[in-house]
């Protein structure tokens, strides 16, 4: 008979001292729900911390929400008691009132975490507050999510990503939200940082800064998340038996200096 006590059996699979996701946009009509149903519940057995990085919902019509969406909630709800899992929200600029859907998603949120382990300080936040057109210009950005929406609803879903993706290279943004991230963290005194909300795929060091973008779940799988193990952070994919995606199509990821898609 085993001596092995559970607990600790299972705290030996939790080879992950963080994850990071993004961008789930739920509601969605081109949201990867069923993958993120089962990233969620291999999380929790993974991890000892999980965080949201924003964008848990596409906007606040829970109408919207399929039983595959409501199903990533349960999920997300049932782990956020546990006593060995820290589980994490930051606010995305898709998500509403922080009240209504802190509630709703039972998870405290936050405007920016910093993870610390003690080997690396990973600064973990959205990314949209240093995307200068979707705070100059709301109205605009307003009436381009309303006729995305239609767009969303009755175009095939290939045409509605090939859209996104023509507007956030429209915008340039995701050179603008690494910059604005790196300077940041620089100032925070973090030698990591991630941000969602551009929806591409992205790692790169930046003066003496690594910056990890962690996509988007609203794409074709395998969906990107950020991975932190010790002192390694890492740009990983689900599912993992997949292969990773070509460098060389991930938009942004050659360089540091090329600008990817934008906001999403």
């Amino acid at each position: 008979m085993s001596d092995v006590r559970p607990e600790a059996a299972e705290d030996r699979e939790r080879s992950f001292d963080c994850l990071v996701i993004s961008d789930l946009h739920l509601g969605s009509d081109v949201c990867q729900a069923k993958l993120i149903e089962e990233f969620l519940e291999w999380a929790v057995r993974h991890t000892r911390e999980l965080v949201i990085n924003g964008d848990i919902f596409d906007d606040l019509n829970f109408k919207r929400l399929s039983k595959r969406h409501f199903a990533c909630l349960k999920s997300i709800r049932r782990h956020s008691d546990r006593d060995d899992l820290r589980l994490t929200w930051i606010r995305g600029n898709h998500d509403g009132a922080a009240d209504v859907i802190s509630h709703i998603v039972g998870v405290e949120f936050l405007d920016e975490y910093t993870f610390d382990n003690g080997q690396i300080r990973l600064l973990i936040l959205h990314g949209d507050q240093f995307d200068h057109f979707i705070t100059r210009y709301k109205w605009m950005t307003s009436i381009a999510c309303g006729l995305f929406y239609y767009i969303q609803k009755w175009m095939p879903h290939s045409a509605a990503r090939w859209i996104r993706r023509i507007s956030k290279r429209f915008q340039r943004n995701s050179q603008v939200v690494r910059d604005g991230a790196v300077e940041y963290a620089q100032a925070s005194g973090c030698d990591h940082v991630t941000c969602g909300h551009t929806h591409a795929p992205f790692e790169a060091f930046v003066d003496g800064i690594r910056y990890l973008n962690s996509g988007t779940w609203t794409e074709h799988p395998p969906c990107p998340f950020v991975a932190v193990s010790g002192d390694r952070v890492d740009l990983r994919y689900w599912p993992m038996d997949e292969p990773r995606p070509d460098p060389a199509r991930v938009e942004g990821l050659a360089s540091a200096s090329t600008a990817g898609p934008v906001e999403g």
